[in-house]
């Protein structure tokens, strides 16, 4: 049975004493240092084993003059390194409903229009998010959200049965829009399977907003607005299509007589 004290669990308190060891670490200082008259060699012994009191974490904290309860905690909100090493408050603001509209694959003229809700996983220590309201449900994604330090991207991981789906766009704007790229596997019929990528765009539901959702056609009243959505990711250079061009044409023709 897992014990807790005012401390947390015993996992919580190797927690504390793994930043006071970062912190002798960094400041050229080794446990031994810590000994004093009324701190024994076995206590802090016992500390870096994850057992102890709180007044024997109150005299730790007064000799190195540093608060480690608090570091800890915000710790416990960090994502893993391989998801970008966020932490809870700086992504927080990212968690919501999202509309998404893309192009159909099968037909782009048309578009794809659902909800992506994004928020913050307290089993998984990161973002996820989870695709709602698709027409097709069967292609429904939920993965996780990567956020690579020092770039204004994050990118929607999802996979199955080996396959992977990404969706990379840029961090939402002044008007809660994201723009990028989806790329992934078209199913267009039966064991035909394509690679795909088309331009894409999320932007926040505001409080009691109900979307236009599904398959968006021509004649659709939200038709121009979703479309010229999709336009600024190329014409604002969200996404870049790499696609070279064609090699020239050789001109033939037989040499007239003399």
């Amino acid at each position: 049975m897992k014990q807790e004290t005012g401390l947390g669990s015993k996992q919580d308190k190797k927690a504390i004493a793994s930043a006071i060891q970062r912190h002798l670490d960094a400041n050229g200082l080794a446990r031994k240092d810590l000994i004093r008259e009324h701190l024994s060699k076995s206590s802090i012994e016992k500390l870096f084993q994850g057992d102890f009191t709180e007044r024997t974490l109150n005299k730790v904290e007064g000799i190195l003059k540093t608060g480690f309860q608090r570091q800890a905690a915000v710790r416990d909100d960090t994502a893993a390194k391989s998801v970008g090493g966020y932490v809870f408050d700086a992504v927080e603001y990212l968690q919501g409903d999202y509309l998404c509209v893309r192009p159909m694959f099968a037909n782009p003229v048309n578009f794809n229009a659902y909800l992506i809700s994004i928020a913050w996983s307290d089993a998984q220590k990161c973002l996820v998010f989870e695709e709602k309201s698709r027409f097709d449900g069967k292609y429904r994604q939920v993965g996780t959200v990567y956020i690579p330090f020092g770039t204004a991207f994050m990118n929607l991981v999802s996979s199955s049965a080996g396959n992977v789906r990404t969706v990379l766009l840029s961090l939402p704007d002044t008007e809660d829009m994201m723009r990028g790229i989806i790329s992934t596997l078209s199913n267009p019929k039966g064991s035909i399977y394509i690679p795909v990528a088309a331009p894409i765009v999320l932007r926040k539901l505001r409080a009691g907003e109900e979307p236009e959702l599904g398959v968006i056609a021509r004649d659709n009243r939200r038709y121009g607005e979703y479309q010229s959505w999709l336009a600024t990711v190329l014409t604002e250079e969200f996404g870049i299509f790499a696609v070279p061009q064609p090699p020239a044409q050789r001109k033939t023709g037989r040499a007239g007589k003399p």
